[in-house]
């Protein structure tokens, strides 16, 4: 065979193949095959030659949901308050007044230095100050009758304040010596035992706040304007599973992450049972309500080169709605478009729908279902309405 007859018969081939499609695409094959041929234009049968038999449907009822917004992060925990202690001074440990990991009171002691260097000028400037003060009281009694001048009578006035600075001073010295709580808390571990030298940079314990804690997570960029001070979040951690911890968001950075794209929030929870330690992980959740937006059976969705589409029933007949996908659920879609609670869209049977084309209702709610229907069972094996049926050319 030469190559021109090769060529003409490929593109006879092709020319059938197509005018073949075009003729499927357009109707001119019945949907179903019957054993009566009764009916040779395939009238009453769904996509016949004129188009006009109504395509039997499963209808859904449009619902509504609420897609607000649901931020999961995860964050460490930290204590309300919290401090590493270290010494004032340089000094030899005489007595270490707490236990490690128990809990201490405001003010109370915790270390002492050797401390006798400091008792020894608080003793002083003690005798210095009661001579001061005896000073200034002759020198008193003298100008009343006269006898001493007026300067020396200052000097005297200011002979006792400066006992006094003295002695607080030295008393000041002596309290370095002490170290206490600055607040109620927890006391971690310590490795100082009395004997050991200590200076203002050797820490000796950390001390924890744990009455409440405080965690540090990151919302995403989309939800930075919604977040605000008391807004309730809930907290989870592995550590402690099947407990929920409660709080609110106790502070909000003031600027956007220009990297990540995120904002800095940080929540208080409430610790009354000292069960949440820090630097453990939590993983917080912080939900922000949304708009309810109408909500389709996830088979109604269609997609084409307009986007995706449902098709809405008016009375009985369809025309086509374009929707924008919000979000999915388990089995449904949530959507924005022309639709409203109440309406109809077509879940089952939208193989060979068109704009305006006639429907009859089968299946829940509208008659027989849509798997017994004859003229659908048969060509489909009763696969239901999500088969398209095959077409053959109608006889005669």
């Amino acid at each position: 065979m030469s190559v021109i007859r090769q060529v003409l018969l490929s593109l006879i081939v092709v020319a059938v193949a197509v005018t073949g499609w075009l003729a499927y695409d357009r109707g001119y094959f019945s949907a179903v095959e019957t054993e009566s041929a009764g009916s040779p234009e395939g009238r009453g049968l769904p996509g016949g030659r004129f188009g006009s038999a109504a395509a039997p449907v499963i209808a859904a009822e449009v619902e509504t949901d609420d897609i607000g917004l649901d931020v999961h992060a995860i964050g460490t925990v930290a204590a309300a308050r919290a401090v590493t202690l270290y010494p004032q001074v340089t000094g030899v440990v005489t007595d270490v007044a707490f236990v490690p990991g128990t809990r201490v009171e405001a003010g109370e002691t915790l270390i002492r230095l050797d401390d006798a260097d400091q008792q020894v000028s608080v003793e002083r400037a003690r005798i210095a100050l009661d001579n001061a003060r005896l000073a200034l009281a002759r020198a008193s009694r003298l100008a009343e009758s006269n006898n001493i001048t007026s300067v020396a009578l200052a000097d005297a006035e200011t002979a006792v304040r400066q006992a006094e600075i003295d002695l607080k001073s030295a008393e000041i010295d002596l309290g370095k010596r002490t170290l206490a709580a600055p607040f109620a808390g927890t006391i971690g571990l310590s490795d100082i035992s009395v004997g050991d030298l200590v200076s203002s940079s050797k820490a000796i314990a950390s001390l924890d706040d744990m009455s409440t804690v405080t965690v540090a997570f990151a919302v995403p960029e989309r939800a930075s304007g919604r977040v605000a001070v008391g807004q309730e979040v809930t907290a989870t951690t592995v550590a402690l599973a099947g407990r929920r911890f409660v709080g609110s968001i106790s502070a909000v950075d003031s600027r956007v992450d220009p990297v990540a794209r995120t904002l800095k929030v940080e929540a208080t929870l409430p610790n009354d049972a000292n069960v949440l330690k820090p630097g453990m992980a939590l993983s917080v959740m912080l939900g922000f309500p949304g708009e309810r937006h109408p909500v389709v059976p996830s088979l109604a969705v269609q997609w084409d080169r307009g986007g995706p589409y449902v098709w809405k029933l008016d009375g009985d007949t369809v025309h086509r709605v374009g929707v924008d996908i919000l979000g999915r659920r388990s089995g449904v879609v949530i959507v924005a478009g022309e639709l409203a609670p109440g309406d109809e869209v077509v879940a089952e049977g939208i193989q060979r729908l068109r704009e305006g084309a006639p429907v009859t209702r089968v299946g829940p709610g509208g008659g027989e279902p849509l798997a017994d229907r004859p003229d659908v069972s048969a060509a489909t094996g009763g696969a239901g309405a999500n088969v398209a049926p095959a077409r053959r050319r109608p006889s005669g």
